[in-house]
């Protein structure tokens, strides 16, 4: 089973996502529904693993903190897009959930995907669009935001792929806990 650790958005965040959809040919798409921010890519899982990694995960104690998705981009070169996405600014809060989630995992055995840790959300895949289109929709987007979200918990996902792209199922959701009044 494929694995990873996310933040799921509110519906309305999934919608605003969604209307950035469209403008470059050739464009993969992700589904607005299954808009998210990685924590932690873990991929294949065998099934006495998958016990564990839900276990430890449950066990991260952190308060909730809030969200700003602000901005879009691409990883690659500026000549070469492959992936398109949506900023999220990066605070200490995410960058240290993200830390604990890695620790979490990598305590009962199992290995994360151990690219630098970037938070965003992935729009589209852009092989093979035509640099102008790419380059005219960051522009007309750079300055895209959404209302600020409060995360609470955070989830581990499974991802079954199927030729209409991939389909995540959440497995498990943990709680963050309430931040303290000051």
């Amino acid at each position: 089973m494929r694995l990873f650790v996310a933040i799921d958005l509110p519906p309305e965040t999934k919608s605003n996502i969604g209307f950035l959809r469209g403008g470059i040919p050739d464009a993969r798409w992700i589904a607005a529904e299954n808009s998210h921010v990685t924590l932690a890519f873990i991929g294949e899982v065998q099934s006495p693993m998958m016990m564990d990694i839900p276990l430890a995960l449950g066990r991260i104690k952190y308060p909730a903190f809030d969200l700003d998705i602000e901005g879009v981009g691409v990883f690659g070169s500026n000549k070469r897009p492959r992936i398109l996405w949506a900023g999220v600014r990066p605070t200490p809060a995410i960058n240290l959930l993200h830390q604990k989630v890695v620790t979490a995992i990598e305590s009962v055995g199992a290995q994360v995907d151990d690219r630098r840790f970037r938070p965003h959300i992935t729009l589209a895949r852009v092989h093979n669009s035509p640099y102008e289109k790419v380059r005219h929709f960051l522009t007309d987007h750079a300055l895209f935001r959404t209302n600020t979200i409060e995360v609470s918990s955070f989830t581990l996902f499974s991802s079954h792929l199927a030729s209409s792209g991939a389909i995540y199922h959440e497995e498990v959701s943990f709680d963050l806990m309430s931040p303290v009044p000051s």
